[in-house]
Parts: structure tokens; C-alpha cells; sequence
């Protein structure tokens, strides 16, 4: 029987590379992802935004001088379900692409793949635990300095939407770990393995540039106390790595991410149901 402190091997090794080569392909896909989201995400807000503009009869002033609130709404979570849907359709479409229909390798390459399947997910559930009692940590040493990341605050969350609350999850609890999984761990950690498999720190490297691409990456959904955003999303990046390398599968981490933003959000929509309870949100 195999020991859980075993590192999982693929089977089927992808043909080798050239380092350089791998950087360069790594470097135009992930271009590729920003223009392509960039791209989606614009068009699909300014239309969204547009069509109810006109629905609701608004004039480019009345448009100025609404609140932030009802410019999220104005957007909904509707709106948002669908550029999530197709944000993450980017995230494992490029992958998908480049791994299998032009370097024609085997989808277990970049973890697509789940040998011994509830081995595999009790192994996510129990990371899942562990992230969320080490966010909770972080989270608290961070409003301790005094220092709130305030994400949430770009949410169309509003008390009382149950339906709107729903779909928002569905989207960032189960549609986003997906498909940022494919993406970050399964090309872009698999993708910098390959690259530094032959430097004595090259895992450690691997973990580490991914970690930070991750970080970066979602940098931009806060605009106040984006350090208590990045050095968190950077730790949860490094232990997602771990468990994909480890394993050899994204089923993992795919579970323990669900897990972590799902939390997260079941409490941010409890606060917004039940003013008082949360002062500082």
C-alpha cells in the first residue's frame, strides 16, 4: 500500500523541453489568459451595464453620480456569475489547449487525473481544515496591525438577496477553484517543475514563482490592504502546490480551495444578513 508521505510520480513522463522554451510558451499563455480576461471581462460588464442603463431609462449623469452599491447592482450577481463562468472557461481552456491538442501530452501531466479518488478527496478535506484554521490566524494578525483588505467590498453581495448570494457562490466556491487550479497549479506549478527540474533548488523554485503569479494575480480584486490579500493568497498557493505534487492530482486542491473560499463566503453572507454582527465589516 502506498504511504501518504509518498510523492505520486505520473506514469506517462511528458517529453522533455528546452527550459528556455518552456519559460517562453509559459510566459505567452499566461499573456494570453490576461488579454483574453481583460478582453471578456470589459465587454461583458460595459454590456451588462449598458443594456440595464437603457432597461431602467438612466442618463450618462444619473449613471455618475450613482453609489458603489448601486453600481454593483446595476452589474448583479448575475452579471458576475456569467464573467466568472467564462473567466474560468479561459483559465482550462489555454491549458487544455497547450497540453493536449499541441504538445499532445497526457492530461495527468497537469494533474488531470484521480487515482484512488477518495483517498484523494479525504486528503482535501483535511488540507481544507488546516487552511482555514491558518487563515483565521493570519486574518487576525492582520486586523490585530490594523490592516483590512477590503475585497468583499467588491462583491454584489446585499442583505437579503438569498438567490443573489447563491449563484455568487456557485460561482466563487465551486466554478472559480476549478478553474484557477487548472491554471495555477496544473500548467503553471507543472509548467516551472519542468523548467527547474534539473537545479538543486528547482521544487522550491517551482513553489514558490507559482505562489507568487497566484498572488499577483488576484491582487487587483482589493484596493485597500492588498498586502493582507497577497500574503495570504501566496500561502494558500504554496500549500495547494504541495498537495498537487504530492499527489499527483488537482482533486485535492481543487477540494481544500472550494473549501476555503466557501467558508469564507458563508460567513461574509452572514455578516451582510445580520447587520451588527460583524463591526468591522
Amino acid at each position: 500500500m502506498a504511504q501518504y508521505d509518498q510523492q505520486y510520480t505520473p506514469s506517462a513522463s511528458p517529453p522533455a523541453l528546452r527550459p528556455s522554451r518552456l519559460a517562453a510558451v509559459l510566459l505567452l499563455d499566461l499573456l494570453i489568459v490576461v488579454a483574453a480576461l481583460l478582453a471578456t471581462a470589459l465587454g461583458l460588464v460595459a454590456l451588462i451595464v449598458a443594456f440595464r442603463v437603457m432597461q431602467q431609462g438612466l442618463s450618462p449623469g444619473e449613471v455618475a453620480g450613482l453609489s458603489r452599491a448601486d453600481q454593483l447592482r446595476l452589474i448583479g450577481v448575475d452579471g458576475i456569475l456569467l464573467v466568472l463562468i467564462v473567466q474560468n472557461i479561459i483559465f482550462i481552456g489555454v491549458p487544455l489547449v497547450r497540453t493536449r491538442l499541441i504538445r499532445r501530452e497526457p492530461l495527468a501531466s497537469i494533474g488531470l487525473q484521480a487515482p484512488r479518488p477518495l483517498r484523494l478527496t479525504l486528503i482535501g478535506l483535511g488540507l481544507g481544515v488546516l487552511l482555514l484554521v491558518g487563515n483565521a490566524v493570519i486574518g487576525a494578525l492582520f486586523a490585530s496591525a490594523g490592516i483590512r483588505q477590503n475585497q468583499a467590498d467588491q462583491y454584489p453581495l446585499f442583505a437579503g438577496d438569498y438567490l443573489g448570494q447563491a449563484l455568487f457562490m456557485l460561482g466563487a466556491a465551486v466554478i472559480v477553484p476549478i478553474g484557477e487550479e487548472v491554471l495555477f497549479r496544473g500548467y503553471v506549478f507543472h509548467t516551472l517543475r519542468r523548467m527547474f527540474a534539473d537545479a538543486r533548488w528547482g521544487l522550491v523554485g517551482a513553489y514558490l514563482l507559482s505562489s507568487a503569479v497566484f498572488g499577483v494575480a488576484h491582487s487587483l480584486a482589493a484596493t485597500e490592504g492588498v498586502v493582507a490579500l497577497i500574503i495570504p493568497t501566496m500561502l494558500l498557493g504554496l500549500a495547494l502546490a504541495w498537495v498537487v505534487n504530492r499527489t499527483g492530482s488537482l482533486i485535492p486542491a481543487i477540494i481544500a480551495h472550494a473549501m476555503n473560499n466557501g467558508v469564507a463566503l458563508l460567513a461574509l453572507v452572514t455578516c451582510i444578513n445580520n447587520p451588527g454582527m460583524c463591526p468591522g465589516l
